[in-house]
Formats: structure tokens, C-alpha cells, sequence
């Protein structure tokens, strides 16, 4: 009886000692508000903000989506994000119902609050179909997850 008890605790702690837990586990939900930086232009010039809404398809793949502008001329952008821990690697698509741009960024996931997050990130666009308007943007999302 001793070596079946000392079988099923050793069983128990290698299992969970090679366990790892998601940073974002499958089924978390993220609301952002755009780019931070521009949260310090808020009584100046104003701020656009750009609702982001993101989803954990899987542990620790989020896909989320963006909208910007005004009404008659609406800006959509698609993304997905791997994360590695907290860093993640994304690709973009911005502008998806008009001059469709792709991206690829890099960035940092900071927890705060327990449910409030900063996220620096630096993406780079190519200006498609000609690369005429590749450009490179540094940003701090900011959001919460549930």
C-alpha cells in the first residue's frame, strides 16, 4: 500500500510540476481603447479612440478587432497575437474595407489591477500593393481583460 501511495504522489507532483499555466488562457476577453499615448492629448486636440475588442481562441492566441473614423468612412482592422509569456508577436490588417495594409508587430503584455493591462508594442505596416507608405508605429495599448 505504501509504494501505491508513494506511486500516485510522485505521479502528482512531476504533473504538476511540468504544468504551465496560459499568461491568456483560452476564453479571456480584452477590451482596449486604442493607443494610450494619445490619452495625454485628451483635453488639447482631443483623442480618437479606436475600440478594440480581442479574444483567447486558444491558450495564449488572442484574435481581436478594431474600428476608427467616422461613420461615412469607417477604418477596420483584424489582428491575432501569439504570446510567448508576456511578450507577443502579431500580424495585422489594417483598413480592411478599404486600401487593406499589412503589419506585423511586437510587444509587451503588463498586467495592473488585476484586470487592467499596458501593452508597448512597436508594428511595422507595409504600404500596400506598392510599399509606397511603409511606415513603423510605437504604441501603448491599454485595456482590461475578463
Amino acid at each position: 500500500m505504501k509504494r501505491i501511495l508513494t506511486l500516485f504522489l510522485a505521479t502528482g507532483l512531476v504533473a504538476t510540476s511540468f504544468a504551465q499555466d496560459a499568461a491568456q488562457p483560452q476564453g479571456s476577453w480584452y477590451l482596449g481603447t486604442g493607443d494610450a499615448t494619445t490619452l495625454l492629448n485628451i483635453f488639447s486636440t482631443g483623442v480618437a479612440i479606436a475600440p478594440t475588442v480581442g479574444y483567447a481562441v486558444a491558450d495564449d492566441i488572442v484574435i481581436q478587432g478594431s474600428m476608427s473614423g467616422p461613420t461615412d468612412a469607417l477604418n477596420m482592422n483584424l489582428g491575432a497575437a501569439y504570446f510567448m509569456g508576456d511578450t507577443w508577436f502579431g500580424l495585422q490588417a489594417s483598413d480592411v474595407t478599404g486600401d487593406m495594409d499589412l503589419g506585423v508587430g511586437v510587444g509587451y503584455y503588463i498586467d495592473f489591477k488585476d484586470v487592467l493591462f499596458l501593452t508597448p508594442n512597436l508594428q511595422y505596416n507595409f504600404g500596400l500593393p506598392d510599399g509606397s507608405t511603409d511606415f513603423m508605429n510605437v504604441g501603448i495599448g491599454f485595456g482590461t481583460r475578463f
